[in-house]
């Protein structure tokens, strides 16, 4: 069994991100925002599941906008990602969703990082 969090929450960023996805006529858009859907449970039981970034490695640009002091990716189809970080309220975790970013976006926050 897993690390069991609470709810999960969209920042800001991440629900907009996520509402042009779900309005978008592009059909990897549906598949992106399945895939979104079908990661609530897997996240829920186990907030951990998501690729670790390590904590000098997470860019600044994030750091400064959430606050951040753990990130956790996972692949989305279209080489999308879901960004998010583990938060502790009143004894309970939350996962936050801090952004859904494509491909783009991503390897600009993380090109300057040996991988």
């Amino acid at each position: 069994m897993g690390l069991r969090a609470k709810d999960i929450v969209l920042s800001y960023s991440a629900a907009k991100s996520l509402e042009e996805l779900q309005t978008s006529s592009d059909p990897s858009s549906a598949s992106i925002v399945r895939r979104i859907r079908a990661l609530k449970p897997i996240l829920l039981a186990d907030c951990l599941h998501g690729e670790v970034v390590k904590g000098e490695r997470i860019p600044k640009a994030l750091k400064d906008r959430h606050g951040l002091e753990n990130l956790f990716v996972e692949d989305l189809p279209s080489f999308w990602r879901f960004l998010y970080s583990i938060v502790r309220d009143r004894g309970e975790r939350y996962i936050v969703v801090v952004e859904i970013v494509d491909h783009r976006t991503y390897d600009g926050w993380f090109r300057r990082r040996n991988r």
